[in-house]
């Protein structure tokens, strides 16, 4: 949902007019950033990382158990 500075409003994206204008004061949207590639590699990283904790944590348990 895209933020219109000049209504101080969010609008939803079946408010658009056909061109991808605010309804109220016709203001145009800029396209919508695309997330940064290190953003990914720092998610995979995270959650790799994670799952390899978890993998120890579960072999801890058993082996302690």
């Amino acid at each position: 949902m895209p933020w219109c500075e000049t209504c101080e409003r969010m609008v939803a994206d079946d408010e658009l007019t056909g061109t991808g204008a605010c309804p109220t004061c016709e203001e145009q949207f800029a396209e919508r950033r695309r997330v940064p590639w290190h953003f990914k590699l720092l998610v995979v990283a995270t959650v790799g990382y994670l799952g390899w904790r978890a993998y120890q944590g579960i072999g801890w348990l058993v082996h302690h158990l």
